[in-house]
Parts: C-alpha cells; structure tokens; sequence
C-alpha cells in the first residue's frame, strides 16, 4: 500500500464518501421520488408481489416470479410493519446507500490512503450509487461487493457465504461468483501444506451453512416448491432467452451503439455518457484480469488480491457476452467494475504509472457523467409533485390524466392494463392484472388465466400505451375482449375502454398501438 503523510484518515474517508453520495441522492429527488419508477415501472410489480402472496399465491408455481425470495420476505415483513408503499423502500435505499459508503471506505483502506484513489471514486459516484434501485439488484451489489472485499482481506470462506446471499435475491450473476469462490477454496486448500478434510470442510462450512439456513428458511415461509423454482435462474432464462434459447444482443448494441443518429452525434454521444467510461474499463479490467492470473501462475501461489481482479474480470466479461439484457442494465455491476479497475491498478508497481492510469480513470468518469446531469436538469425542469401523483415527481400530463380515470372509476370497475401491476396499491379503486409483469414469457398459464378473467369483469379497460404493454398487445384473447369494446379516450399514456360507453361516447376506430416482436422492457 502507498501512504501519504498528508493522505485522510478513515473519518474523513467516510464522511466525504457519505458526503457525496447523500448530496447526489439530493441532487436527484425527482429520480429518487419518481411517480413513474414507483407506479409504473417495475417498483410497482414488486409491491404487486405482496397483494399475490395475501391471496396465497405461491411464487414460481402459480405465479411467475424470475427473482430470489429473500428481497420479497424483508419486502413483506417492511410492509407488514410499516404498511405498504414506497416509504419502507425508500428507508431500505437509505440503508443501502450507508452500506454502499461502508463497504467503499473499506475498500478504499485496503488499496492505499492517498487522497487520489478517494477522488476517483467521488468522481465516478453517479455510477457506483444506484439513486432509485431495484431492491433484490440492491442486495446483489452489495453481497457481492463485500464478498470481494473479504477476498480482498483474506477471509475467502466468509466471501463464500455472502455471496450466497446474492444468489437468493437473484439467481445471476452471484451465482457465478459463489462458484469462483468455491474454487479458490478448493484451489487453497490443495495448495496448502494441511490438505486434511476437516480443514476444507471447515472452510466451506460457512458457505454452505448459510446456503442451508437461507434455503430451509425461505423453504419454510414460501414453500418448498417456490424456492426450488426461484433457486436458480430457469424461469429468467426463460424470459430473456426466449424459446430459442439464445442469446440476443440487440440490448448489448443498443447500449453501445443507439441507431439512426450521425457519426457527429455518435463522438459527442460517446464523450458524455457512461458507454466510453465501460468499454475502457471493461477492456482495461480484462487486461488487468489475464496479467493477475499470469502472476498467480508465475508465482506458484494464490493471491487474494489477485484473485479479486482476476474474479472482476470474469464477472464483467460474462455480463457483457452473455447476460446483458435491459436498457441501462450495466448500472447494476458498473460498482464491481470500478472496485476491479482500483484494484488493478493499486497493484501496478510503479507509483507514477498508478497516478497516471488513476487521473485518467478520472477523467473518462466525470464525462460520462454530463449525460446523467442533463437527465437530472431535465427532471427537475419537467416533473413537479401533487396529491394525485402521491406527492411523487411527475410530468405535468399524468394529473389530468389520473384524474379523468379515477372519476371514472368512481362508478365503474375499471381495471389498468400495464406492464406496472402494483398500481391498484397507489389507486385502491383501480383494479390491476393479478400477475408480477404483463411480458412475454413472464406468465405461467394460471397467471394468463387470472389476467383475462379480470379484463372479462372489467367495465372499463384502462391501457397504458406509454410504458408498452407487450402482453395486451400481442394476446389474442386480450385482443378480442379490447376489439369488444369501445375506445373513447386517447391521451398521451393511456387509451380507454368501455364495454358499455356512455351515450355521449364516441368510438375510436384504429387507434391502438402496435409494437414490434423484438422489444425488450426496461
């Protein structure tokens, strides 16, 4: 490690960490408290899955569910305390935040107590702090940071049973993790001059012990069968793959090279956003990754250190090749790729090549900032709160709108068809599709079942157009009840439906949207 006489101690460490990473929550309240990400993004689905499991819906089994069951169990017991909504969310994103300070104060003492590597990380914060997550990538981030960072100090066996946790909010990449940690122990333990059984049992003993307790606990609560189903990634490898099986890159290349725009735009674009700042960083920890293993070959021995880029590299390089699926999905394990590229570059042997390689890495950072900024400028400028919006930020269009639906729903059964199931738990006189996501691949038969026999009650059909709802557009049987109909409103986000109109209604012909196969949600 280089020290510095003049380097700051662990105190200050950590309050100019937590610093930045309250003022850039601060600076982002419209995201934080979006009306969008909370009712009508995937916020809402997991406030839905609380409303199934009161109905007894068992997860995996008669309703389709992707993720791991312990991010549900501390949502459920949250709003078993606390009721339900976005307020005990919120306070979990608090907690995170206080975690995410502490494991990169941690971190930071590990590499080196010069002020440099501390301003690289305050530069690219935007990038390491998720302003307004997705709760189970939130328990993702952090077991797998920390189970690198326990890498990092030597303590491998404990690495392994954190990151088990991970494997159980999602089945995906802490999975691959989980097995690289096992084989570090197997690999220690064959290296060492003690290769008796009960050390190597002692030393998986806290990984597997922990994998137990989750599995028979979570098995306890929600069923055997729902944590069998959700224990690995077959239902998420359903959806993003697709009955093909294989994988599609069209999200890969949308991130890295948005179509219909000039080479102009693509030189300014690059400059600006985070995409420059991955692919270098990307390159960078492959290489750092190659020359770790080359030195632990050279060398004869495992080094912790080592392992850790080495781990970083592979983690990343698979996300890339065969996992990235979403728009902006990168935002999840962009904090890996940061704690790889220090690392890496703490164990150049040359100080004057880690200053180098460290203000360039702060450079590229604080561009591919300027594009989020603009995001932010631009959701202060376009939202604003109101009662009808929950006191959220919203964009001006949803009061009007909102409210012209809740009259209706005064005096009829209205139910919102959007890929934001939860959102009867913002608007209790709003009916919502009994179901986690209206997505292809996303329901199992008993949960299409369940959806049309709520549009076959409905008196009213609500759909929202501006958050693409794939399964309304593309179900036969969704489609006949809607051509049924009556379509008397069109609006910027919804069109609705009557299947008795009002005398004064007139029917719409032609007027719904229709999207391409290839569309991937967010």
């Amino acid at each position: 490690m280089i020290e510095d006489s003049h380097a700051p101690g662990r105190v200050t460490q950590f309050v100019v960490l937590l610093a930045s990473f309250v003022l850039l929550d601060l600076l982002s309240l419209p995201i934080f408290f979006s009306y969008y990400l909370w009712v009508f993004a995937d916020r809402s689905n997991f406030l839905n899955l609380d409303y199934m499991l009161a109905e007894h819906l068992r997860l995996g089994v008669d309703a389709f569910y992707q993720y791991g069951l312990l991010p549900v169990l501390i949502q459920r017991v949250l709003f078993a305390i606390f009721g339900r909504g976005y307020w005990p969310m919120i306070g979990c994103t608090v907690v995170v935040l206080i975690l995410m300070v502490v494991f990169w104060a941690s971190f930071l003492r590990g590499l080196s107590s010069r002020w440099l590597y501390l301003a690289a990380v305050v530069a690219v914060a935007p990038l390491l702090l998720w302003v307004n997550p997705n709760f189970p990538y939130s328990l993702v981030q952090l077991s797998m940071l920390f189970a690198l960072l326990l890498l990092v100090e030597g303590r491998a066996d404990a690495a392994l049973a954190v990151s088990v946790i991970g494997c159980f909010s999602v089945p995906s990449l802490p999975l691959l993790l989980t097995g690289l940690l096992a084989v570090y122990l197997a690999a220690d333990w064959w290296f060492n001059s003690d290769r008796s059984i009960r050390l190597l049992v002692r030393r998986f003993a806290p990984g597997v012990l922990t994998y137990v307790v989750l599995f028979v606990g979570l098995s306890a609560y929600f069923g055997v069968q729902s944590t069998l189903a959700t224990a690995l990634p077959m239902l998420g490898l359903k959806f993003y793959y697709g009955s093909a099986g294989k994988m599609d890159y069209n999200d890969l290349k949308g991130f890295l090279h948005p179509a219909g725009h000039s080479l102009k735009y693509y030189l300014a674009y690059y400059i600006v956003t985070p995409i420059t700042w991955w692919i270098l960083s990307t390159l960078a920890l492959a290489v750092m990754g190659a020359r770790a293993i080359a030195v632990m070959i050279r060398s004869g021995r495992l080094d912790p250190r080592h392992a850790a880029v080495a781990f970083c590299a592979a983690l990343q390089i698979f996300f890339a090749l065969a996992a990235y699926k979403g728009d902006g999905q990168h935002i999840i394990y962009d904090p890996i790729v940061v704690a790889g590229v220090l690392l890496g570059i703490s164990l150049l042997a040359a100080p004057r090549w880690q200053n180098r390689a460290l203000i360039l890495f702060i450079g590229i950072g604080l561009c591919a900032q300027l594009s989020q900024a603009r995001l932010t400028l631009a959701a202060w400028r376009g939202t604003q709160r109101s009662p009808i919006t929950k006191n959220l930020y919203a964009e001006p269009e949803y009061a009007a709108q909102m409210a012209k639906i809740l009259e209706i729903a005064s005096t009829n059964k209205v139910l919102m068809m959007s890929n934001a199931t939860g959102v009867h738990g913002y608007y209790p006189t709003i009916g919502s599709p009994d179901a986690w996501f209206l997505m292809p691949h996303q329901q199992l038969p008993a949960d299409r079942e369940r959806i049309l026999a709520g549009v076959r009650a409905a008196e009213v059909v609500v759909e929202d157009t501006t958050h693409v709802p794939y399964f309304t557009d593309r179900d036969p049987d969704v489609q006949a009840q809607l051509r049924s109909m009556c379509l008397t409103d069109v609006t910027r986000d919804f069109q609705i439906w009557w299947r008795h109109p009002p005398e004064s209604a007139t029917c719409k012909i032609n007027m719904r949207n229709t999207r391409s196969g290839s569309e991937q949600p967010n």
